[in-house]
């Protein structure tokens, strides 16, 4: 034994103790050599093929990163639209279990948790692979509130296949006045997808459905960014390998002016009375600008950002007004307010100067047509003996046969030489003047052309087996009634605005539009609409004399109610008649058209009422529209 300071060791002791503690150490790592070799013999010859295809199902995946839309602002730079964050919920249908009983529990899983039906998300997933999109993201609920999305986002990484997404969601906070203006966005449609995934659009990419933005999409959605990303047969992130952001959209400046738009809006509600629908238009006479077009009824565009708007659309498209349909820019029989095209048309042609004179003696004219029958076409008063200017003052309707059709048994010629050509003649004028064709307001919305009649026209829309072969003849009266916007004459409160404008600005026709200018993300300017205008083939001194017809009927005419106390108003009435489907009646349909100041026009109003008479119901609309926008709106 030796002895180290105090203390006495056992050398045999000391040599063994470290012999036991390699041993044991030894067997370990046998063990665990043993168990690892184990493991791996088991994942190379016995799971080796399961590993093999989870490897192979890894998937490198490309996804566009849609960029934050435009924004919409009025003529003030007021947002006229919001964008928001939205929760969805995604499904992959190439991430599914293959199984279908596995798959089917898992929908109805969704089912308890989205409310939504495991048969429809079945139907949905099946249709998207029917179309080839097993590798597309497809949404099965939109608009998740915040606790359903936070429960789908706990649950995802055990659900395959089934994601949470945040949607960009536009809102839209100015009120139903602004709905057929700015239009809605919505999810596209298989058919929209196969034209717009060449542009790059994601599936789930919501676009432009109509309106502004539809027409202006391209600059609204701006460039998307790309996402490269690895991900596992469950569809879950292994890696991101390239990401590039996305370029915010364009901002467009509209010419409407908000505060005009409502008050407009307003008005026409508060006055409808027994009408149904109605229709204005403000526009620039000098540029063709629009500072306010308002259709009533009118729809809410937020309800196509709810989950399901299934059942609001259903409403609007079941109601016999038609909410949807943008009246100011749908045809219907122009009235009196057509006239001034009659005019202008008899004026350059040499039918009437200024000062001809007939001796209106009578509400009735009898006319002899071609089969030698005497038919009578009726004046709404007795005018009396008048020229051209008081005609227009009180809208003569026999005097404005004469002018178009003219009086054949009194040997006065009409615009032509025989009743054929003179309607000839006559629908080259309102072609002229922007009426049967659209006007090309920037606003992706259906713009009806209207219609101008001719005798070509007739004889091929009244050639099928419905139609007498009489029906398809050009009668006297045909000509007669196109030239005091009756008959078959339609157009649309645009269009009839737009010729006014040409009235009053001495002779140019305007393309109308809404948008002033183009932003971009950061705000700078990038482009302004140019004004686009064409010539009429009227001479200026014979749209002098519609003018001075115009204004003298707002001083002691048939439009003294759109009269304002210190501004020249200048004016025409239209009443329409038509026969009312439900009880047989004759009724009218009221219109009014004009300008002001008289003497340098600045704004031109165009107003239409399903119902009422032109001088006593939209007369005093317009005149108040007018005398708002003299004192509120900076031209």
């Amino acid at each position: 034994m030796s002895v180290i300071g105090d203390r006495r060791v056992d050398p045999g002791l000391s040599r063994n103790r470290p012999h036991g503690n390699v041993g044991v150490l030894r067997i370990a790592v046998v063990v665990l050599f043993l168990v690892l070799g184990g493991r791996l013999v088991q994942m190379q010859l016995v799971d080796g093929a399961e590993y093999a295809e989870r490897s192979e199902l890894n998937r490198i995946i490309v996804e566009s990163v849609p960029p934050t839309r435009g924004l919409i602002f009025d003529r003030n730079g007021q947002p006229l639209v919001q964008n928001s964050g939205s929760f969805t919920a995604l499904i992959t249908p190439g991430f599914l279990p293959e199984e279908p009983g596995s798959r089917y529990r898992l929908y109805l899983y969704l089912e308890d948790l989205l409310g939504i039906p495991a048969l429809q998300i079945e139907e949905a997933v099946t249709a998207a692979e029917e179309r080839g999109q097993r590798d597309l993201p497809l949404p099965i609920a939109r608009a998740l509130d915040r606790e359903t999305a936070l429960m789908l986002e706990q649950v995802a990484a055990d659900l395959p296949g089934v994601t949470l997404s945040v949607e960009p969601r536009r809102v839209y906070p100015g009120g139903p006045e602004f709905s057929h203006i700015l239009g809605y966005v919505g999810p596209q449609s298989p058919d929209e997808w196969r034209v717009l995934q060449e542009d790059g659009y994601a599936y789930n990419e919501v676009v432009g459905k109509v309106g502004v933005e539809a027409r202006y999409e391209s600059a609204l959605r701006g460039n998307p960014g790309t996402s490269i990303t690895e991900v596992d047969a469950q569809g879950d992130l292994i890696t991101t390998i390239e990401r590039t952001d996305p370029e915010g959209g364009r901002g467009i400046l509209l010419s409407i002016d908000s505060d005009l738009q409502r008050y407009v809006y307003e008005l026409l509600i508060n006055t409808m009375g027994e009408a149904t629908t109605a229709a204005a238009v403000v526009m620039s006479p000098v540029t063709g600008e629009i500072y306010a077009i308002v259709s009533v009824p009118t729809y809410d565009n937020n309800i196509f950002s709810l989950p399901d708007p299934a059942e609001e659309y259903k409403a609007l498209l079941n109601d016999p007004r038609i909410p949807l349909l943008h009246q100011a820019l749908s045809p219907i029989a122009p009235g009196s307010t057509f006239k001034i095209i009659t005019a202008a048309a008899a004026l350059q042609e040499g039918n009437v100067t200024r000062y001809t004179r007939r001796d209106v003696d009578s509400s009735v004219l009898e006319f002899i047509g071609e089969d030698g029958q005497p038919y009578y076409f009726y004046d709404w008063r007795v005018h009396g003996d008048i020229d051209l200017v008081e005609a227009i003052s009180w809208s003569s309707n026999i005097y404005f046969y004469m002018a178009s059709c003219g009086i054949p048994q009194e040997g006065i010629a009409g615009l032509g030489s025989n009743t054929e050509q003179s309607a000839i003649v006559l629908g080259y004028y309102a072609r002229s003047f922007g009426l049967g064709q659209v006007t090309g307001l920037d606003i992706a919305s259906t713009e009806s052309p209207g219609v101008i009649p001719s005798p070509e026209w007739k004889r091929r829309v009244r050639s099928g087996p419905l139609f007498n072969p009489e029906d398809r003849d050009w009668y006297l009266a045909d000509t007669c009634f196109m030239g005091i916007g009756q008959g078959d004459v339609t157009a649309t409160p645009l269009q009839i605005a737009v010729a006014t404008a040409a009235i009053a600005n001495g002779g140019y026709l305007l393309e109308p539009y809404v948008t002033r200018q183009i932003l971009g993300p950061d705000g700078t300017l990038l482009s302004t609409t140019e004004p686009s205008r064409e010539r009429v083939p009227v001479d200026e001194e014979h749209l002098a004399v519609i003018r001075q017809g115009m204004r003298q009927s707002v001083i002691d005419g048939a439009a003294r109610l759109a009269a304002l106390p210190d501004t020249l108003v200048a004016g025409k009435t239209g009443t329409a008649e038509f026969i009312d489907p439900e009880d047989g009646e004759t009724k009218d349909r009221a219109w009014f058209t004009g300008f002001a100041p008289y003497n340098n026009p600045q704004v031109v109003v165009t107003v239409f009422y399903d119902l009422g008479v032109g001088g006593t119901k939209a007369a005093p609309t317009a005149a108040d529209i007018m005398g708002y926008f003299l004192e509120h709106v900076e031209p």
